[in-house]
């Protein structure tokens, strides 16, 4: 097997976290039409090898963004400075805890 790595921005990552969740939903629809027990093993054969490709992907959840003050770049929140015009970015808004 190739060894070879796969290196995506976090733009792209964010495109593909979209496309997979897109995927599934229409995997749902389109397999739970499927009833008939010829069926079957080939549903239980895709939900899998879907599963396995989703989790060597291992895209784990959507980072928290913020925008840039100066630039209105989108940032990681927990950036330090803008990756665009690179200037310092204040500290994050702490969030509110519930009640």
């Amino acid at each position: 097997m190739n060894n070879m790595m796969l290196t995506l921005n976090a733009a792209d990552v964010s495109k593909l976290r979209t496309m997979v969740a897109a995927v599934e939903k229409e995997m749902a629809l389109v397999l739970g039409t499927l009833t008939t027990s010829e069926t079957q093993p080939r549903k239980t054969a895709l939900e899998m090898t879907w599963s396995n490709l989703v989790g060597m992907l291992d895209l784990g959840p959507e980072p928290e963004m913020r925008v840039c003050p100066e630039c209105q770049h989108l940032c990681m929140m927990g950036a330090t400075r803008c990756a665009n015009c690179w200037i310092q970015l204040p500290a994050p808004a702490t969030k509110a805890k519930a009640a």
